[in-house]
């Protein structure tokens, strides 16, 4: 099994085209993997009502590297729940994988989840107590999958990331990147659809950081969709393209290069 933290790899670059935060297009013009359709979600706070998410539309095909930034309280962390069917909308229509999500119930969420998304997160949410096999294996477990398909399959997905000899271990004896490295091979344990990180190198220094970036690259250019929830503009340029949310509605929609030319 291949083990990209051996090596720095960098990634695609998608071709330049005008900035429009009214397109909320793919830049790749593939099939599409996410269709957010006039998203809106509304917090009741008292006598105020809140727009985490207003008026959202947005559309992500198979095989896109995309990053959404914003500041906190822009509301991309809304958004990022409602991508990863941790949420619903309070209005709009959600489309993952050709399957209409939005009004599903929570145990009908759950099993999208565990079958079509990948999470990697910024504090890892690894069990201490139990070793890092055990950890990678959690997803395929929760899909029934059989004792010893899982243990090959978990063990398969920790040496992609360096750690195959280290499977024994339990989470507080690895530093902070390997961690992140665990968290990742648990997302990609169970082939998912789409691998939705949330601030995945926040808690990591910058040379960790950059291993984790690289390897991101890597599996987008293995054909994987990614999508990066991020507050750090330098982050979201390592994405091929950028959606930026501001006041829960979307201000640029573009390629890195044009984004990077304007902030």
């Amino acid at each position: 099994m291949k083990n990209i933290f051996s090596k720095t790899v960098g990634g695609a670059q998608a071709a330049p085209r005008p900035a429009r935060a009214d397109a909320h297009r793919s830049i790749s013009g593939g099939t599409p993997l996410i269709e957010l359709r006039d998203i809106y979600k509304i917090y009741h706070m008292g006598d105020m009502d809140v727009r985490a998410s207003d008026g959202i539309t947005l559309k992500i095909c198979r095989g896109e590297f995309v990053s959404i930034v914003g500041k906190s309280g822009s509301g991309k962390s809304t958004i990022m729940n409602i991508i990863g069917a941790l949420d619903v909308p309070t209005s709009g229509q959600y489309i993952l994988n050709g399957q209409d999500v939005s009004t599903m119930k929570d145990d009908q969420l759950a099993e999208v989840r565990n079958k079509t998304i990948g999470f990697i997160f910024q504090q890892y949410n690894l069990l201490p107590k139990q070793n890092l096999l055990e950890n990678v294996e959690l997803p395929l477990i929760y899909a029934g999958v059989g004792k010893k398909e899982r243990e090959e399959r978990a063990l398969k997905s920790l040496e992609k990331v360096g750690l195959g000899d280290k499977w024994r271990y339990f989470p507080l004896q690895l530093s902070g990147g390997q961690q992140q490295r665990v968290s990742i091979a648990r997302a990609l344990v169970g082939n998912p659809s789409l691998i939705l990180a949330d601030e995945p190198t926040g808690a990591l220094d910058s040379r960790t950081s950059r291993d984790v970036l690289d390897f991101l690259k890597q599996l987008h250019q293995e054909g994987n969709t990614i999508v990066i929830i991020t507050h750090d503009n330098s982050i979201a340029l390592e994405a091929e393209r950028v959606v930026r949310i501001q006041d829960g509605k979307i201000t640029f929609d573009g390629s890195a290069e044009e984004y990077g030319a304007i902030i």
